[in-house]
């Protein structure tokens, strides 16, 4: 009886007079539908049940502070403990929202932040962090309005936004440069998104899986707990002053793909060697996002429950996994992967996630086709023809390759084999381009086809390419080309004249 009449009591405070000093909000207000499965007091189970708030207080028969929540059973408010969580079943969530409030229910998180606080001076120096690792990481940022977008509306329909009034990080994501089929949740809120996982994933199942994962990771807080038993193993001083000490002092000079950034519409390439300087183990270990094989397996369940909720299949996530995997085994490299630890912690984790189903959406491969002629040219620049000509393949089979993929194949091809057989294959390949670009003249076809006609010893047929190849360069020059595009232009004009009088002189 003591122990009803106590509850009464607190469910009248929550009620009537709101928080009051010996009482701390831990979730603000709330909605969490469900019924009891069993009896409680003196409701039967079947009995609908909500949660309004998560306190914490001091109860009247208990020594220590305990977990409160703040419920309507029947429409009677009564203050249940943590302990009797347990009788209530919850509802199928209908919201994102509700869909994370019940996950920081079944995971025990409003415990868990009730005893360990928020850590907010750790938060803001993270962050302080991440912004400032975010602002290096601009020089590698994927600028392309229409993939942003994509990216960033997948990441909508998962986001957990307004969840917990405690934790101030603002979730966004970013596309970012980078060869390595990779995604990484900052604990300050952003995702980034490489351009090399997206080339590497074949449906929106998969993104979705991995976004799903990550954002899993933040919502259990895995690396603001990382960050603080790492912080706690070193003096603050040392820990602090060298989190970012690795990317301080790299030069990052964007590189150009020589002249074929203007013929491909792309932009700068970044090199790939300012995008291993700035994502590399100790930053990626620093900032708390090296975790542990549970942390791994209590993310991948999360994401399965969310996808599962949002009508996606949840075995998405195994068949991104195993792609990453077919990646790293293209490359012979089994160790020291730099987000998912090794190929043997990715096995595990598929044996645990489910069906490792090869997805393959031909909506998600057009929408990234372009970020696979990108990522392409990437490696073209590293001088990595083979990768270059593999992720080319992916379009050409696919039904997507551009005049753009079939010029860089040629390229990957002439790099790597000078045989008959080969320059005859590069000619039928710029032929190709040739036939994709239209009306639309491709310089870059036009260069790459004098090179392979040098190549075969056709020099006549190479000086005919060459004065249509000068014919476009003058017209392109007087559309009133300016800066880098008028610089390229004269340089390339100057460039096929002088090939043009040598092949005279022969």
């Amino acid at each position: 009886m003591k122990r009803l009449i106590t509850f009464v009591i607190l469910a009248v405070l929550l009620s009537t007079a709101g928080f009051a000093a010996r009482q701390k909000d831990l979730s603000g207000p709330i909605a969490i539908k469900g019924e009891l499965q069993q009896q409680y007091e003196n409701f039967p189970a079947g009995t609908p049940v909500v949660i309004r708030k998560v306190v914490k207080m001091k109860s009247a028969d208990q020594a220590g502070p305990d977990i409160f929540y703040a419920t309507e059973i029947n429409g009677i408010q009564f203050a249940v403990p943590a302990s009797a969580l347990k009788t209530i079943k919850l509802s199928p969530p209908e919201t994102n929202q509700e869909f994370w409030q019940q996950t920081y229910l079944k995971q025990h998180l409003y415990e868990y932040f009730g005893e360990r606080g928020y850590n907010s001076k750790l938060r803001k120096e993270v962050d302080e962090e991440c912004r400032d690792y975010l602002y290096k990481l601009e020089e590698i940022g994927y600028e392309d309005d229409f993939i942003t977008s994509y990216v960033q509306n997948i990441f909508a329909k998962l986001t957990a936004t307004g969840i917990d009034p405690n934790r101030s990080e603002r979730l966004n994501v970013r596309v970012i440069q980078s060869p390595e089929p990779d995604a990484y949740m900052l604990p300050n809120g952003t995702m980034l998104i490489s351009t090399g996982l997206l080339c590497t994933l074949d449906s929106e199942d998969e993104l979705a899986a991995i976004i799903a994962n990550e954002m899993s990771h933040f919502v259990l807080d895995h690396q603001v707990t990382n960050i603080y038993r790492a912080e706690r193993r070193a003096k603050r001083a040392a820990f602090w002053g060298t989190v970012l000490a690795v990317t301080a002092e790299v030069a990052l000079e964007v590189a150009y793909w020589d002249d074929d950034d203007t013929a491909l519409g792309v932009g700068a390439v970044a090199s790939i060697g300012s995008v291993a300087a700035l994502l590399n183990v100790n930053v990626v270990n620093r900032l708390g996002m090296n975790y542990k094989n549970n942390q791994e397996y209590a993310a991948d369940r999360v994401a399965r429950e969310l996808l599962e909720f949002k009508g996606m299949n949840p075995d998405g996530l195994a068949s991104a996994l195993s792609k990453v995997i077919g990646y790293y085994n293209i490359q012979q490299r089994g160790h020291k992967l730099l987000r998912y630890g090794s190929i043997d912690n990715l096995k595990k984790r598929i044996d645990k996630a489910g069906e490792a189903e090869n997805q393959i959406s031909h909506p998600y491969l057009k929408a990234t086709s372009d970020v696979v002629t990108f990522n392409a040219a990437m490696n073209m620049a590293d001088q990595r023809y083979e990768e270059a000509g593999r992720l080319i393949q992916k379009n050409i089979n696919n039904n997507l390759a551009t005049d753009h993929d079939y010029v860089i194949l040629a390229k990957s091809r002439m790099a790597l084999y000078n045989t008959e057989e080969v320059n005859e294959e590069c000619a039928t390949l710029l032929w190709k381009a040739k036939e994709l670009a239209g009306d639309s003249p491709n310089l870059d076809i036009y260069k790459q086809e004098i090179l392979l006609l040098m190549r075969m010893n056709k020099q006549a047929k190479a000086a005919d390419t060459l004065k249509e190849y000068l014919e476009l360069l003058s017209r392109y020059q007087e559309q009133g080309v300016q800066g880098e595009e008028e610089e390229w232009t004269s340089k390339e004009i100057a460039w096929a004249n002088q090939l043009l009088d040598k092949i005279n002189r022969l």
